[in-house]
């Protein structure tokens, strides 16, 4: 089984890589409509968590692997914000709808290349060719916040993915991802939804 990237991280995972390397992408989501298979209430309340998800207007995500965190913002409809820190170093990336601004080793440049414009909730959704099998789990603490859990095995296009989904249980939000990569674990935590967070161009 291959293992890479999580149900509703996967494309915010995609996401985060493609600004890594400050290559602008178009989006790929299809529309959302996957089959879902497995525990009836287990299923209802991972939905629940992805609708709670799409609503949200900001929230912040933290991705950790390979000694690299990535940390993004998000303020809907078309503001991203991604700060890079690896062996030291950290850079910071911003989008403003189709404009961006890279920061790093002490300078600031806007691009003179526009770039696709990204709605962070096409990242949250499945293409309606998927299969995803849930299976709940037992209940776990992250950082401090209470979660129940759950496997999610997601395949789609002759791939299967499986990762571990934290939900908090005060809020219904999702709280973390976890999955196997073959470069070892890697963990997407998600939090600060709907705070006041303020996205502008840093130069």
């Amino acid at each position: 089984m291959r293992r890479i990237t999580p149900a509703a991280g996967l494309r915010v995972l995609t996401l985060a890589a493609i600004f890594a390397i400050a290559v602008p992408a178009a989006s790929i989501a299809a529309p959302a409509g996957p089959a879902f298979k497995g525990d009836p209430q287990a299923i209802a309340e991972v939905q629940a968590a992805f609708q709670k998800f799409g609503v949200a207007r900001t929230w912040r995500a933290r991705i950790t692997a390979e000694g690299q965190t990535t940390t993004m913002e998000f303020v809907l409809p078309d503001r991203i914000r991604l700060v890079i820190s690896a062996g030291g170093q950290t850079s910071e990336i911003t989008n403003i709808g189709p404009d961006q601004w890279i920061t790093s080793g002490g300078t600031c440049r806007k691009s003179p290349v526009k770039v696709p414009v990204m709605n962070p909730k096409e990242y949250m959704e499945h293409p309606n060719d998927t299969t995803v099998t849930v299976t709940k789990g037992g209940r776990e603490t992250v950082e401090g916040t209470a979660t129940q859990t759950y496997v999610l095995v997601v395949e789609t296009r002759g791939t299967t993915i499986q990762q571990k989904l934290h939900v908090a249980l005060s809020t219904g939000y999702p709280r973390r991802v976890e999955m196997q990569s073959t470069r070892g674990l890697l963990i997407i935590d998600y939090f600060d939804f709907d705070a006041a967070i303020k996205i502008d161009p840093p130069c």
